[in-house]
């Protein structure tokens, strides 16, 4: 078998990729490694559910910016994404087109006259795979890559091909990337979050104020600070301050501890 010098260059930089996959520098390497291939202008990666919002996993290539038109796809606008309900209704895992899941009324749409023109603009692909087994499933992982031009037939051939790697790896580094992180499971009993405010408000201790709760009902749907920060639209440092204060009042030190009093539940598991 022989090789191009091309070959070799991209293998060599795929494996310095590998290297990273358990680092915080994995997502924006891994964006910059595809757009070496295939142009794009945004990307994100979230865990899709039913019984809640989406889990954000990692924003695009902002830093500590909280997008305020995000923050109300995460809050309302996602049960209209056609990505969405596509996945919460049964697929194999790989990549798909907008093209491919939507009916020709889509650019018609309230969906797409609100939020996908702005935030997404022209066309998206998404990569889907289940994240988690069994009855421990968290969800769908989702890599959406959203472009102000319609994808060629080329980029999703190539991007089809590139989805037997793709697919792993962003389930290793999803799985790293939350290994701390406390996530429901995809299951009917889980407290609803109306008895979850309810027993917060109620809870025997110190008042907690009303963005606390807010705090503590999307810590325990599974947020990072940096998805509490794009939900509230408050920066990611108020959330910590909201999350500290939070800790403190309820007399614990994590995230766990809270999972443990409201749902008894250990890990996340994928």
């Amino acid at each position: 078998m022989r090789f191009t010098t091309q070959d070799l260059s991209f293998h060599r930089r795929f494996g310095h990729l590998l290297e990273q996959v358990e680092s915080e520098t994995f997502w924006p390497r891994f964006a910059a490694f595809l757009r070496e291939s295939v142009r794009f202008d945004s990307w994100v990666v979230l865990i899709f559910r039913k019984a809640h919002s989406p889990l954000l996993v990692h924003e695009g290539d902002l830093d500590n910016v909280v997008d305020e038109l995000f923050g109300s796809y995460l809050r309302r606008y996602f049960t209209d994404d056609p990505f969405y309900r596509f996945a919460l209704g049964g697929f194999s895992p790989g990549i798909y087109r907008l093209d491919e899941i939507t009916s020709p009324q889509f650019r018609s749409s309230a969906y797409f006259r609100d939020y996908f023109r702005y935030n997404v603009v022209e066309d998206e692909l998404q990569f889907l795979m289940p994240f988690g087994k069994g009855e421990e499933r968290r969800g769908i992982l989702s890599l959406s890559l959203g472009s102000e031009q319609r994808f060629s037939e080329q980029d999703y051939g190539l991007l089809s091909l590139m989805s037997h790697w793709v697919l792993p790896l962003i389930g290793m580094a999803a799985r790293s990337a939350l290994a701390d992180t406390q996530v429901p499971a995809d299951r009917p009993d889980i407290s609803s979050t109306a008895d979850l405010e309810q027993r917060l408000r109620a809870h025997d201790g110190p008042h907690l104020t009303e963005r606390e709760i807010q705090v503590a009902l999307l810590l325990l749907s599974g947020q990072s600070n940096k998805g509490i920060a794009i939900h509230l639209g408050i920066s990611p440092e108020t959330a910590k301050v909201h999350r500290r204060n939070l800790y403190e009042k309820l007399g614990i030190s994590s995230q766990a501890e809270i999972f443990t009093r409201f749902f008894g539940t250990g890990r996340l598991q994928a």
